[in-house]
């Protein structure tokens, strides 16, 4: 309900606002606002029989578009029972001086939309203008006239607020009364000036240059009082005896309302009973039309109209029940309140209430009851009602300013019991018993009633979310909702399929709502002292009960128990056999406290809201087999199986998702949903044919998703046909044209297809969508760079690498690392684009762990490597370090390894720069002479024995050995994904062997070589190569794609300058093997159609310098396995020559690419033995 100026009403065209207004400055910067008020003038007459006049003339500046939105069109409200509206003029003034006039035709007027429902119902009405040649720069003048006829014969009351939200120049506010009324004038905190002219008093307020404080740091008071008040009334009694006489003749009960009150009392034995069931039928059967007091008259309509018609207001509901309870000999009085605001009982004025209920005179006490809360127990009256001055209308004494009840006849209690089952997959079935009583239970109850019963379901589901508990609601059931002498009652089911992640190292979880009760509010400025409103009391009581399986590993918090005077506030947990039981109970035995506990109620409300209480969390293993085997036979209808499915997806078993996801469509092939689902569950099983027939009947049944399309082309990008996946691209790009994500997968392709002027299209729009993308940068600057436009090419490269041009040495990090960059500059970029890459980690865009995903890495790598050598640069060496550590593991660069080794000597950890230097030398690049020569310098004596032990370290760096997984030999290639931590979140298997997927969760706990330097949204991704002997299995790092060398000769030198002998490293034999047994799917014994694989880029191997000073030359033999993308996996020397060189021969295949295989045209994988020559010349 809204506050109204009876008798007066104004609208003052929505921008007056209750507030407090402030001094400002004498010239206030306006340039931000939408529209300045230049002048606004509120100007009222009233005369001694209690009619008036108000004008109100304005000039409104129009700033900007929004101040067009704000004053197109203007509504000014009116009441046609007792006033008469005149629109002077609308116009707008131009800078040149025109004038255009909105003419007479452009008015119209209306009901409220909440009047219609109730037509002919009040007699508020709003005239609406719609302004003629308004836009920004224009002045905006109107003038209205408002004629008043007295709704108190001889009496009149005004209200009036200053402005707090929009900027004023120039505002003034006179009120005109006969200077021989009295009156009741209150403004606490505006002055005015009063002067007499002849037999008229004027009372005038000013307002100058106001601004409205927007910072956002303005503290508003927490105040209801208005501004300015005046009322002719004299004292309560008499405005008391005023509405009492207006109502008392609409409430006499004529025949029908006779006939009708012992028709519901009959057999009703006390005046009580009488009463309850009075009340419930003028509260239930008579429809509430939401109108304040004072909007829709204030005189009721007479009780017979009410009871024929079904509805009525709420002073219109009261005169029902007060005639009804007549016909009955029950005396009852209205009573005139504020549904919110604190009567000033300084001022007898109407106006000051919004709201009708009732006082009953029952047994010699009163009883309150409000027939517009419908649904509210009989004596309950709402908290925001109780203990409130009042004003009972009543020509006798017992009218007059007074108190309501400060207590509810019901008791505030609210009960919720879960119970609870949890299956090894992660699904959640949950039974719900909800009751409520007093304050808690009207609301929820007035909220059902108001719904369909179809719509009970949705509304569950909304609450029990905000209770902390999502899923699927079923089975709602509320008995007896209307039968209010009961407590409410709710119950229902909850399932959901994945409500827990499994496996998962830790989730938090909570079944146990926050408590609701109480409340800490504002301090009054004005009023320090008032008690402190903490209300209502009552109690809520929520327990728990959920059974877990096996497979989970439950941690519960400590208990909580706090007890103070005014109230108890508890938790439980207790954790047996598999079962939870958690209990909070919340206990607030009083409405108000004392001003001074202020500090003491906040820090109990503060642990009662759970804002610093602790969740139970648990870890969970794989399911069992069992578990699996169950889920993926399980039988329902298609909706049952797609949900089913969904839940196997999320957790990334994609063999169970196959199965019921493929059985719905089986069982509903016209159905238009699953079908994605089942894509990505193929795609996860890399049945990539198959993936892609379901994302193409996805867009059979909805040609115009998006995200179907992306996966559809990221599908086909896996077959090879990378034209059909630029054409899903398009199509993508053509249903979303503001995706960022659509046109970055697109240019990309294109790049990659050498199709540059479409790529450079779509990377320039990706580019332009915020945020910045590190990739598409770099792609963009690849482009500009082939196309000659190296000046927009550098700009990029100096942004994301920290150099213009990559170095020629194609040394991804050297460029970046150099002793001469801007370390302000470096670090201000490097944190820029490690923000931007941490939102696409946040936004979802490398889940797929994909391509995309492992190049990130490479940026990711390089900017963390910036970052640590910026902060060395400005002598942080602890951040440093912490930097380039992270950068080293996650790229084993040998120029990278040569900074940190840098710090390292620079805080004199002389052991550890000695072996970082030597492992610089083992990785290789362009630092690595200069890596050696300090390694000679700090400790010559030792260097050959580190250099060599470097090369072994590098390599046991990259092999991580396993305990035995399977029992026969296989392979694979994994990616893992680490969330801030040393082990997996993550582990994704990509291809190979199928029987290393299933194992993949033996993972989860073996600690991996990765740092991070700091917290952040960014992870970690590897891709791996994992393969099993029969004794044991390891895991391989494979490196950056930074790390391997773009397309050149196979040469390599010697590290030494000047050169003794130049050697020369050759696969000199590239010879096929038959493809191994244990090969992944694709390999065939059949060599039929068969072409070898052949190279494409080849990093230099390192000549150790102890061999070439031993002049070892010879022939290392490394079989490898080539996969279908051309990468190398589980390279093994098969006859060695040295251990430094083999180890080095290692390192470097382990860096080659190759062009696949193939038979009969497809990829597939195969061995390979390659010869690695290293040579020495003579100059």
């Amino acid at each position: 309900m809204s506050r109204v100026a009876a008798c007066t009403l104004a609208f003052f065209v929505s921008v007056f606002a209750s507030g407090q207004n402030s001094p400002a400055p004498a010239t206030p910067d306006l340039s931000q606002e939408a529209f300045v008020f230049e002048h606004f003038n509120e100007s009222v007459r009233f005369e001694d029989d209690g009619s008036g006049v108000r004008e109100t003339t304005a000039a409104i500046c129009i700033e900007s578009q929004a101040g067009v939105q704000a004053f197109g069109q203007l509504v000014f409200g009116y009441s046609t029972a007792n006033e008469d509206l005149t629109i002077d003029y609308v116009r707008v003034r131009e800078h040149d001086g025109q004038v255009i006039s909105t003419p007479a035709s452009s008015t119209q007027d209306f009901a409220p939309e909440v009047l219609r429902e109730a037509p002919m119902y009040s007699d508020y009405r709003e005239r609406h203008i719609s302004v003629v040649g308004i836009h920004p720069g224009i002045t905006l003048e109107y003038h209205t006239i408002t004629r008043v006829k007295p709704l108190a014969p001889g009496q009149f009351w005004y209200e009036y607020d200053f402005p707090t939200n929009y900027a004023l120049t120039d505002g003034t506010l006179e009120i005109n009364i006969p200077k021989t009324r009295e009156i009741k004038l209150k403004s606490p905190d505006h002055k005015y000036e009063t002067r007499d002219e002849g037999d008229r008093r004027i009372y005038r307020w000013s307002v100058k240059n106001f601004v409205p404080d927007r910072s956002g740091h303005a503290e508003e008071e927490d105040d209801d009082t208005t501004d300015v008040q005046l009322s002719s009334f004299t004292d309560w009694q008499q405005s008391s005896t005023w509405y009492a006489k207006l109502q008392s003749e609409r409430a006499t009960p004529d025949p029908a309302i006779k006939a009708k009150a012992a028709e519901l009392t009959r057999g009703a034995s006390s005046p009580e009973e009488k009463a309850r069931r009075l009340y419930d039928f003028a509260a239930k059967n008579i429809r509430y039309v939401s109108l304040s007091f004072g909007i829709g008259r204030f005189q009721p309509h007479a009780a017979s109209e009410v009871l024929q018609n079904g509805y009525g207001d709420c002073k219109d509901k009261h005169t029902l029940l007060q005639a009804l309870l007549a016909a009955e000999g029950i005396r009852s009085y209205p009573v005139l309140i504020h549904a919110y605001r604190k009567v000033d009982p300084d001022v007898p004025s109407p106006g000051q209430f919004d709201h009708v209920i009732t006082a009953a005179s029952i047994g010699g006490n009163l009883t309150w009851l409000d027939a517009t809360a419908e649904v509210a127990p009989y004596g309950l009256i709402s908290y925001s009602l109780r203990n409130k001055q009042a004003v009972i209308a009543s020509t006798d004494s017992a009218g007059g300013l007074k108190r309501t009840t400060s207590e509810s006849p019901v008791k505030n209690v609210t009960t919720l019991i879960t119970n609870a089952k949890v299956s090894e997959l992660g699904a959640l079935d949950a039974s719900v018993e909800l009751t409520a009583s007093g304050d808690s239970d009207w609301r929820l109850r007035s909220a059902f009633r108001s719904l369909p019963q179809a719509n009970w379901q949705r509304a569950m589901e909304m609450i029990s979310r905000a209770w902390g508990v999502t899923g699927d609601v079923s089975d709602v059931h509320i008995a007896e909702l209307e039968n209010t002498s009961k407590p409410l009652h709710i119950s229902y089911h909850v399932h959901k399929a994945d409500y827990f992640k499994v496996p998962s190292s830790a989730i938090n979880f909570q079944f146990l709502p926050p408590s609701s009760i109480g409340r800490v509010a504002k301090a009054s400025k004005k009023h320090p002292g008032e008690p402190l409103d903490v209300g209502p009391a009552g109690e809520n009581v929520y327990h728990v009960h959920i059974e877990f399986p096996p497979n989970f590993t439950i941690h519960v918090p400590a208990d909580v128990r706090v007890s103070r005077d005014y109230g108890d506030y508890s938790t439980s947990y207790k954790f047996a056999k598999n079962t939870l039981d958690a209990e909070r109970r919340m206990v607030l035995k009083v409405n108000e406290l004392p001003a001074l506990r202020r500090a003491d109620y906040a820090s109990f409300h503060n642990v009662t809201t759970s804002a610093v209480e602790e969740t139970p969390w648990c870890s969970i293993a794989r399911p069992s087999a069992a578990s699996l085997a169950s889920a993926a036979e399980m039988k329902g209808t298609p909706t049952d199986l797609r949900e089913a499915g969904a839940a196997a997806l999320n957790r990334r078993d994609f063999a169970t998702a196959v199965a019921l996801l493929q059985r719905a469509a089986d069982q509903d092939a016209s159905s238009k949903d699953g079908w994605e689902q089942l894509g990505q569950a193929y795609a996860g099983l890399n049945q990539h044919e198959k993936a892609v027939q379901a994302f193409q009947k996805q867009i059979e049944k909805n040609p115009d998703t998006a995200h179907t399309n992306a996966e559809l082309a990221a599908e086909l990008r896996q077959l090879g046909r990378l034209d059909d996946a630029v054409a899903a691209y398009r199509k993508q790009v053509e249903i979303a044209p503001s995706e960022k994500l659509a046109h970055k997968q697109l240019g990309l392709l294109l790049v990659q297809l050498k199709r540059d002027p479409e790529a450079r299209t779509e990377l320039e729009t990706a580019a332009a969508i915020p945020p910045d993308d590190p990739e598409v940068k770099m792609a963009l600057a690849q482009l500009y760079s082939r196309a000659g436009e190296n000046s927009k090419s550098e700009v990029i490269m100096a942004s994301l690498t920290g150099a213009t041009a990559a170095a020629a040495s194609n040394d991804f990090f050297a460029p970046a690392l150099r002793d001469d960059v801007d370390s302000a500059q470096a670090a201000h970029d490097a944190e820029k684009t490690l923000s931007d890459i941490g939102d696409q980690f946040e936004s979802g865009e490398y889940d797929h762990l994909d391509a995309n995903s492992y190049s990130a890495m490479d940026m990711v790598a390089l900017l963390w490597a910036r970052m640590g050598w910026a902060r060395f640069l400005q002598g942080d060496n602890l951040v440093a370090s912490q930097y380039l550590e992270s950068a080293w593991d996650l790229s084993q660069s040998g120029t990278v390894a040569n900074r940190l080794a840098r710090v390292y000597e620079k805080t004199g950890a002389r052991d550890r720069a000695l072996h970082m230097y030597a492992l610089s030398v083992a990785a290789g690049g362009p630092e690595a002479q200069n890596s050696r020569d300090h390694v000679m310098k700090i400790n010559s004596a030792t260097a050959d024995k580190v250099l060599t032990q470097a090369v072994a370290d590098l390599q046991k760096m990259r092999v991580i050995n396993l305990p035995k997984l399977l029992s026969q030999p296989a392979s694979a290639r994994v990616a893992l994904s680490f969330d801030n931590s040393t082990t997996p979140d993550r582990m994704q298997f990509i291809d190979g062997d199928e029987s290393l997927r299933n194992v993949l969760d033996g993972l989860e706990k073996v600690d991996f070589p990765v740092k991070f330097p700091d917290v952040s949204s960014i992870k970690i991704i590897r891709l791996t190569n994992m393969s099993c002997s029969t004794a044991s299995c390891s895991l391989t790092l494979l490196p950056l794609r930074s790390m391997a060398s773009a397309e050149r000769t196979i040469q390599a030198k010697d590290q030494s300058a000047p050169p003794a002998a130049n050697p020369e490293v050759k696969p000199a034999a590239l010879n096929t093997a038959s493809p191994a047994s244990e090969l992944s799917k694709g390999t065939s014994s059949d060599t039929t159609g068969m072409t070898p694989p052949h190279i494409i880029s080849a990093p230099d191997p390192d000549y150790p310098d102890a061999a070439r000073r031993a002049k070892v030359q010879g022939i290392v033999l490394v079989q490898c396995l080539v996969g279908e993308d051309g990468t190398v996996r589980d390279a093994h020397v098969l006859r060695s020559l040295r251990p430094d060189l083999d180890a080095s021969a290692l390192l470097a295949v382990q860096h080659w690419h190759f062009a696949p295989a193939t038979k009969d045209g497809k990829a597939i994988a195969t061995t390979v033995n390659v010869e690695v020559n290293f040579h020495l010349y003579k100059d």
